[in-house]
């Protein structure tokens, strides 16, 4: 049971950390009190628990960091937050549902990871939070982008952009990114729709993004970025092996 507002954060986080995993973990929870007259709660609650028991021939269906919410089973760490007064507060836009709940509970086999019975869980909690989100918006100037990127100790930026990935064409925007990349910060390059992805080199300004070194977050949440990156840098040991993984699928956050 978790609150709403950081659920896709900690969910998407423990998909990373939790290597090997065999088992069902569901996070649910409310848009309204359990105490409350229409809450939504005990829906929640009871599906969530039953999905989480749910096997076929001794195995569990599930096995995968999931949120149940509002009748809909979605990969942890590729949902997000998206109502804070309706029902349906959660959405994966670039991901289906794992499961529907109705009379039945309607499973979706094939978009749910299979079960890897001969790997042992292991679990890595080692992170590093000095990471942070930049937003772009039509007017950002350069005093504010050289503030954020100049953070002592800043390690990496999950770069919010539009559309499926561009950004400001002005030669100082990628300047300062350049800079701050050959200091060795590594920003990740993530749109700010809920749904596509970004594909660098599409259009002029993101194939500048790619030529100065920002990588691309592909299909990822903001959510499952700002956690895979903290998670990369707790367990990896170099730069390099940093960047190399932030391009593959670790939870299956990211498409190929």
């Amino acid at each position: 049971l978790h609150g709403t507002d950081t659920m896709a954060y900690s969910a998407s986080m423990l998909s990373y950390m939790l290597q090997g995993l065999n088992k069902p973990v569901i996070f649910t929870g409310a848009q309204l009190p359990i105490s409350a007259m229409r809450s939504d709660a005990r829906e929640n609650l009871m599906t969530s628990l039953e999905i989480a028991t749910a096997k076929i021939n001794g195995e569990p269906i599930v096995p995968e960091v999931c949120i149940f919410f509002n009748h809909l089973l979605l990969r942890g760490n590729r949902a997000k937050k998206v109502q804070s007064v309706h029902f349906d507060a959660f959405e994966s836009e670039n991901y289906p549902p794992l499961a529907e709940s109705g009379i039945v509970i309607d499973y979706n086999t094939q978009a749910i990871r299979p079960l890897e019975s001969h790997k042992k869980l292991v679990t890595r909690n080692s992170l590093d939070n000095n990471v942070l989100i930049l937003k772009l918006f039509p007017g950002i100037t350069q005093k504010v982008i050289d503030a954020m990127l100049n953070i002592d100790g800043l390690k990496a930026v999950v770069l919010e952009t539009y559309g499926s990935g561009n950004s400001p064409s002005e030669d100082w925007f990628m300047d300062s990114l350049q800079k701050a990349i050959k200091k060795g910060v590594i920003i990740l390059n993530v749109s700010q729709c809920n749904g596509g992805r970004v594909i660098q080199g599409r259009y002029e300004t993101s194939k500048e993004l790619l030529n100065v070194g920002v990588i691309s977050g592909t299909d990822m949440t903001t959510e499952a970025a700002v956690t895979k990156l903290m998670f990369l840098l707790g367990q990896e040991r170099s730069h390099a092996d940093v960047v190399a993984k932030l391009k593959i699928a670790l939870a299956g956050e990211m498409s190929a």
